[in-house]
């Protein structure tokens, strides 16, 4: 009993360690790295995505699998291709693969959640981080597009690396339908991307809070 006791408390907290670590890098992502690279162009994108992806596997409990752990090589070299070569054929594979990857880990979130008893500060944290990927998936999807499509979006063209974040900055507003409209899809393709966007928030938005009230209700009804 005391065996199984020690396993369960390492699996604890490595998930709230890794969770917390996740919401840290993804927010410090979103949120402080666009300011950093003004100054500092050295490759930060590609680092940060690449720990982003090696957390979020040990967050959705299935880093000692053998194929997640070929999942997370295949990503790791994904984000590197796209950053480094200049292959279009190679650099389409690659990024769709990558977001293929981000929305996994966001499926492994929902069905962590669905399967929780409670609600707990660590279901919110793991809510938090499944909404985020979603963001900076479908960010890096936005910005192989219009980096692709000349005029798919109408986004500056001034650098790559501000780019990449006005993707980013567009991706979320579509997903929380903010709609500030400074940042718009132009092409008819690049509009059917911002449905899907659009409709990925709104229906993770719905599933995440049935999930939530129906475990509050749940605990409240055996109280």
């Amino acid at each position: 009993m005391r065996l199984i006791k020690s396993v369960i408390d390492r699996h604890n907290l490595k998930q709230i360690m890794s969770n917390w670590g996740l919401l840290i890098l993804l927010a410090f992502t979103i949120f402080i790295l666009p300011v950093i690279t003004t100054f500092v162009r050295f490759r930060l994108f590609e680092i940060f995505t690449t720990l982003i992806v090696i957390v979020s596997s040990y967050a959705t409990s299935e880093d000692a699998k053998p194929k997640v752990m070929l999942q997370v090589l295949i990503a790791i070299v994904a984000i590197w291709i796209t950053g480094i070569a200049n292959l279009d054929g190679l650099q389409y594979v690659t990024t769709v693969w990558l977001v293929l990857f981000f929305l996994l880990r966001v499926f492994r979130f929902v069905r962590q959640l669905s399967r929780k008893e409670d609600v707990t500060s660590m279901v919110i944290i793991e809510a938090i981080n499944g909404y985020l990927l979603i963001g900076v998936g479908f960010g890096i999807l936005v910005n192989m597009f219009s980096s692709d499509f000349p005029g798919a979006f109408n986004f500056s063209t001034e650098s790559s690396v501000s780019h990449i974040y006005d993707s980013f900055y567009y991706t979320f507003v579509s997903m929380t339908t903010l709609g500030y409209g400074d940042l718009l899809p132009v092409t008819p393709a690049a509009k059917s991307l911002a449905l899907l966007i659009t409709l990925c928030g709104q229906f993770y938005l719905v599933i995440i809070m049935a999930l939530l009230v129906g475990r509050l209700l749940t605990g409240s009804v055996k109280r």
